[in-house]
């Protein structure tokens, strides 16, 4: 397993799908749907998603995929 440190504590939907081999669409469908915690600053357009949300999704990802074995 190759773990990955992380210099930012804010990423964009770019940075996450590039981080988790996803497209931006289904970043922006993980946030909708509420899997992945996200935010936009007041007038803000862009979402912002804390590191932390990231590392809690995969957590979460990891033990469905682990229950499932």
């Amino acid at each position: 397993m190759r773990i990955m440190q992380l210099s930012k504590t804010l990423l964009h939907v770019s940075d996450v799908a590039s981080l988790l081999g996803y497209s931006s669409h289904t970043v922006y469908n993980l946030i909708k749907t509420k899997q992945l915690t996200a935010y936009k600053d007041t007038g803000g357009k862009a979402w912002k998603i804390p590191v932390s949300a990231v590392e809690a999704y995969v957590k979460s990802r990891v033990a469905q995929l682990s229950r499932l074995t």
